[in-house]
């Protein structure tokens, strides 16, 4: 009786062992990223970008004029131009990966407002989630991510939009 026992446990240990289990994902599913940047007392252009998870992309762009009384960057001297269309798949791949590496749930930025450079702010919806990050000087760790969101904003794929839009402000 002992043996049939441990024999039973031994093939019920065994079964269960090679059940299939549901695994946690570790990639995040992002639903949508919006990308803000600001302007500085240069000339950088700013930019408004939204992607979706079915590669759809809103764009706001503007540049930023100095007028003749020195105001810079006031937003009376900024012209908007209003963009829309869809994210080639080679961008979108490559901002797809790095959403997947970059490690969202423990990336943080500081929230530096103090110089003259762009202020970098990022949103990612996620797994139910919304991350709100935003610097004058984010992580080492986001440059690759930044730097393909700049590539996407400065695409010129996408078709002029004779209606103006928003995108989503930064609300923490």
């Amino acid at each position: 009786m002992f043996k049939k026992t441990i024999s039973l446990i031994i093939i019920t240990s065994f079964f269960w062992s090679c059940a299939t289990k549901p695994t946690a994902t570790t990639d995040p599913e992002f639903e949508k990223i919006i990308f803000h940047t600001s302007a500085c007392f240069g000339d950088c252009p700013i930019y408004h970008l939204e992607v979706k998870n079915d590669k759809k992309v809103k764009l706001i762009t503007e540049k930023s004029f100095r007028n003749s009384k020195l105001k810079l960057n006031e937003p009376e001297n900024r012209i908007p131009n209003y963009r829309i269309g869809t994210v080639n798949d080679t961008m979108f791949n490559q901002l797809a990966a790095e959403l997947n590496t970059i490690g969202l749930e423990s990336l943080e930025f500081d929230g530096s407002t103090c110089c003259d450079r762009p202020l970098i702010t990022i949103i990612v919806y996620y797994n139910g989630k919304r991350k709100l990050l935003q610097s004058m000087f984010p992580r080492d760790k986001a440059n690759r991510l930044i730097e393909i969101l700049y590539e996407v904003s400065k695409s010129n794929d996408y078709q002029k939009s004779n209606d103006a839009f928003s995108l989503e402000a930064v609300n923490k």
